[in-house]
């Protein structure tokens, strides 16, 4: 066996690094946080969306200073409602796919 760098064409033993051309990138301090805390964003709204049409009138009018129509808060209640449920629907099922190891 030689010593010859150029001639030795065997790859170097595991460093515990990764392999450049595998194309994964080690996870990140920012990159871990945000995998755990994307869930948190449509549970925490799902939780406090207002449960009456009234109530997201007087919110739209307190954070906004717009006063809208029952109707519209209505809509705008259902369309938050439809937001978080699809958001954590798309969620569950990218985890999913990833637990039983497809390419998602």
């Amino acid at each position: 066996m030689s010593n010859c760098p150029l001639c030795n064409l065997d790859p170097p033993p595991n460093s515990g690094e990764l392999n450049p051309g595998s194309g994964k990138r080690p996870a990140g301090l920012f990159r871990r946080a945000g995998r755990k805390i994307q869930w948190l964003f449509p549970a925490a709204l799902l939780v406090l969306i207002p449960k009456c049409p009234l109530c997201v009138v007087a919110y739209v009018a307190l954070f906004t200073g717009i006063g809208i129509s029952v109707s519209t808060a209505r809509g705008i209640q259902i369309l938050m409602l439809l937001f978080c449920l699809s958001s954590l629907a798309y969620l569950a099922v990218r985890k999913g796919a990833k637990w039983r190891g497809g390419a998602a």
